[in-house]
């Protein structure tokens, strides 16, 4: 094993130390040495496998040349004995696994036999638990059946008083005879219960025997009701609280109650009515209050009178009716509750509509009276809001589909009709007859007495219930009627007028009528329009007088030189623009603007504060066309020698000049 060489070192180059000559390659000692000498002499593998080989050489085995030859035997010979013995050993496991595995096989077994024990004994115990549930069961129908005996006679059976109350036709209605009408109802409606168990006969009986109790009983109850309802056309009367009672049990037999109120409908009808027309023609008891048709030559409070009594008759009907049927709000309801007030609530709408429907004919009918004789324009319109307002009000009681709704409706629209009417004649009279101009220009008669007549419309107009966002939509169609024919009745007596004139007269009338619409919202769309044509007729102002101006200071020659000179031409050369004519003019500007102090070229009148913004404009236009000259004269493109000797003042002194305070 030694004298052979391994393919590995057979392989490998030949290292050559330093120490130690060189050898050849071909040489195996020099290989076996080479690899000796390579192989570090500190590894610990190393040392291990040497330790381990040392075994082989103890004193018993002479390390000779035989002995190291057969060295691999014997290694592997020693790991046969090893593996030998590791069979042995694992031979003695698997035995004690065996009989581990048939222990374990046996417990099986015996667990087995457990589980099936127990799920025996799980389904005995079902059944006794079941038998106990079925007993525990037949105890509680026992004392079901028991409690049920013993109440059965107090719940299913009148009292002989109670039937006494019910059937005799002597016993007065009253709350006895209510109470046992509920027994008498539970009763009834325990039968029911009866029904779905197995005693549906002794349910049907006694069910039977009820209800011949209950037609009785509400047979009674509806001849009472009947006439009790006779007594309920007073005026001022206080609903009995038996009657509440009988309405509400009565809603029960739907033929019944309905009969009922048909029968309260025609009394409370012929009631308001005669009431209402005791109001007009008779008044109150002992003269107190006078009768409304006293007032007729009043038409405002005529019709005032009348719609306020019919407002007071709808409020207290409703208070009446709400009163019968106990429809007062109420936080503590059930949801069955709030169902059925909500049908009571139209019962009482439609039962306040029919009482109230007498009223509608006469009222129709005087107010028509009233609004076709010869009324003004501000007493049209104060009936027609006064009736719009009324309209409403009642409308949120009676909602808007009832009869006296849709009367008052009719009413405002013959009333509208009449006032347009009104304004319509009122606009062609000023049209036939046009007001012509004084000669201070303000505002002629017909147009204040058109802005008086419409302030007292918008300050009636105000009070109306209509809301903020419809107001001004609603009132546009009346200022239209209004203002427009009026502008016009300016524009044509204002047409033999200068166009001066003519812009100074429309702002006049523009502003006294606008003066009067900006106190109120709802004219703002107007206040606008008026505005705009304000600004125009200010814009015409302010050219006339700016032109006006031009012309008395003597710059209009040179503003229109100025203008309209070729580019390159100097203005020196332009005819009468040298320097000698400017100064002239200049000269004649110092003279006009000495008269600054007395205003003599500002734009006098009313209203101060538009002749104020005209004379401001006027003057911007002035200093800009004084500014436009001097730069002018000081450019030397025009060819000026001493321009600052033409120009008397300089655009500062203008401007300070004509300030406006």
């Amino acid at each position: 094993m030694t004298d052979q060489a391994t393919p590995s070192s057979r392989r490998s180059p030949t290292i050559k130390s330093p120490t130690t000559p060189p050898l050849q390659e071909d040489n195996p000692i020099s290989q076996k040495v080479s690899k000796i000498l390579l192989n570090p002499i500190d590894d610990i593998k190393t040392k291990i496998a040497l330790e381990a080989l040392s075994e082989f050489y103890s004193n018993n085995n002479n390390n000779s040349l035989i002995i190291r030859r057969n060295l691999r035997g014997n290694i592997e010979q020693k790991a046969i004995e090893t593996n030998r013995n590791f069979l042995e050993i694992f031979g003695k496991i698997t035995e004690q696994l065996t009989v581990i595995e048939s222990e374990v096989k046996s417990m099986n077994t015996f667990c087995n036999e457990i589980e099936q024990s127990l799920e025996s004994a799980n389904r005995q115990i079902a059944v006794l638990l079941e038998q106990s549930d079925s007993l525990k069961s037949q105890r509680e129908t026992c004392k079901t059946r028991k409690i049920l005996i013993d109440a059965f006679l107090k719940r299913f059976t009148l009292s002989e008083k109670e039937v006494t109350v019910i059937k005799s036709p002597d016993s007065i209605i009253g709350q006895e005879f209510f109470d046992a009408l509920k027994h008498l109802q539970q009763i009834h409606g325990d039968c029911d219960a009866l029904l779905i168990t197995e005693n549906q006969r002794a349910g049907l009986e006694i069910m039977e025997r009820m209800n011949s109790y209950q037609d009785i009983a509400f047979d009674k109850l509806y001849r009472w009701t009947q006439t009790e309802t006779r007594t309920l056309g007073q005026e001022s009367l206080e609903v009995p609280i038996t009657m509440r009672q009988a309405l509400k049990a009565l809603k029960q037999r739907p033929v019944l109650f309905q009969s009922c109120l048909e029968e309260l409908v025609h009394i409370r009808r012929n009631s308001v009515s005669r009431a209402f027309i005791d109001a007009l023609v008779r008044g109150g008891q002992g003269g107190t209050p006078k009768p409304i048709e006293i007032h007729s030559h009043d038409p405002l409070r005529y019709v005032g009178d009348m719609l306020a009594w019919v407002h007071q008759a709808v409020a207290g009907e409703k208070e009446f009716l709400e009163s019968l049927f106990e429809s007062e709000p109420n936080s503590n309801c059930t949801q069955e509750e709030i169902i059925a007030r909500e049908r009571d609530d139209i019962i009482i709408q439609d039962l306040l509509d029919r009482d109230l429907d007498g009223t509608c004919r006469p009222l129709m009918t005087r107010v028509e009276q009233v609004i076709g004789s010869q009324i003004g324009a501000i007493t049209g319109y104060r009936i027609l809001n006064l009736i719009q307002f009324y309209k409403i009000t009642i409308a949120r009681i009676l909602g808007p589909n009832a009869n006296l709704s849709n009367t008052l409706e009719d009413i405002t629209e013959i009333a509208s009709r009449v006032f347009f009417n009104i304004l319509n004649a009122q606009a062609e009279q000023l049209l036939r007859f046009i007001q012509t101009p004084s000669p201070d220009l303000s505002p002629p008669p017909a147009v204040k007495e058109v802005v008086l007549q419409l302030k007292a419309i918008m300050a009636s107009y105000e009070t109306s219930l209509t809301t903020a966002s419809e107001k001004e939509k609603d009132f546009k169609s009346i200022l239209d009627a209004i203002l427009d024919p009026l502008f016009q009745m300016c524009e044509l007596g204002a047409k033999d007028l200068t166009k001066f004139n003519q812009a100074i007269y429309m702002v006049n009338c523009l502003h006294y009528v606008q003066s009067a619409l900006i106190l109120y919202a709802f004219t703002h769309g107007r206040v606008m329009d008026i505005e705009r044509r304000i600004e125009e007729n200010l814009e015409i102002l302010v050219d006339e007088q700016y032109v006006n101006l031009l012309r008395q200071s003597g710059l209009k020659p040179i503003v229109q030189a100025i203008e309209t000179k070729d580019e390159n031409t100097p203005l020196s050369l332009v005819h009468n623009m040298n320097a000698k004519s400017l100064a002239n003019i200049m000269a004649k500007l110092d003279s006009f603007l000495s008269l600054s102090d007395s205003d003599t070229f500002k734009l006098q009148g009313h209203p101060k504060p538009l002749v104020k913004k005209v004379n401001q404009r006027v003057s911007k236009l002035f200093i800009e066309a004084y500014r436009k000259i001097s730069d002018a004269i000081k450019d030397p493109k025009n060819r000026y020698e001493f321009p600052n000797t033409i120009l008397v003042r300089t655009v500062d002194e203008i401007e300070s000049i004509l300030m406006v305070d």
